[in-house]
């Protein structure tokens, strides 16, 4: 059963990370701007390699995410890991720093980010599984390239 909605998230987060309080209060209560706001602190976290904070921050996220309702767990998905990357010399220590859970959650996101990016494929109506072949240019209208015999 979901716990933790908007309101426990900002207070959690509030509890753990103090300074982050005016940051907090310019989202003007839009949920997905504060997920977004800890998202790109936890990320600065990382890349001033301040470990322990951004330990602490994946905690809080992995406890605030597994009890989230659905409007928390949608802010997670769209605004908290997206903004997470683990390119560079630090990416592959901040990745083992993921609990399994957001690991699990990451992926997920990754790959449907790269499902909806990917070009479109139109589904071939000419009855060739994408080789092109004499016959299916014939089936198209078109004449193959091979001479007829005489």
């Amino acid at each position: 059963m979901p716990t933790h909605g908007q309101q426990a998230f900002a207070k959690a987060l509030l509890a753990e990370f103090p300074g982050l309080r005016e940051t907090i209060a310019k989202a003007g209560g839009a949920l997905h701007l504060e997920v977004s706001d800890f998202a790109l602190f936890t990320q600065a976290a990382k890349g001033r390699g301040d470990w322990p904070t951004y330990e602490r921050c994946i905690q809080l996220a992995d406890r605030l995410f597994a009890g989230a309702d659905a409007a928390l767990s949608a802010a997670f998905r769209v605004s908290f890991f997206e903004q997470l990357d683990f390119e560079g010399t630090r990416g592959p220590a901040a990745w083992q720093l993921l609990t399994p859970r957001l690991q699990a959650a990451w992926k997920q996101m990754d790959a449907e980010n790269r499902r909806l990016m990917a070009l479109p494929q139109r589904p071939r109506t000419d009855g060739t599984d994408g080789r092109h072949s004499a016959v299916g240019k014939a089936r198209r209208g078109r004449r193959s390239r091979r001479p007829r015999p005489r």
